[in-house]
């Protein structure tokens, strides 16, 4: 997949990160990701891990709704099974 077209959401779950880990690679904490991380999201992105430590930064440009989608994702994995539960079943409500 090529990297422009690549959202944080599919990238976190094809290489088994929880979004707010991706996240917390390509925010301004600057965590790094181990070695096997790393490759993974390399390998995800169809690029080498060197070019991503050169570019010290995953740039993923994103529509502001794929923006929403991520700070709730982010918002949802914080909460107790039965906050997601019931956060479920109020955005089914008001999708109806």
């Amino acid at each position: 997949m090529n990297l422009f077209f690549a959202s944080i959401i599919e990238l976190a779950s094809a290489v088994g990160l929880s979004n707010s880990t991706f996240l917390s690679y390509i925010d301004a904490r600057g965590v790094l990701p181990n070695v096997e991380t790393a490759v993974k999201i390399a390998k995800y992105l169809g690029v080498t891990v060197e070019y991503l430590v050169e570019s010290e930064k995953i740039n993923l440009p994103q529509s502001q709704d794929q923006k929403e989608k991520a700070k709730l994702m982010n918002a949802y994995e914080k909460l107790s099974n039965h906050d997601k539960s019931m956060l479920v079943k109020i955005a089914n409500a008001m999708s109806e």
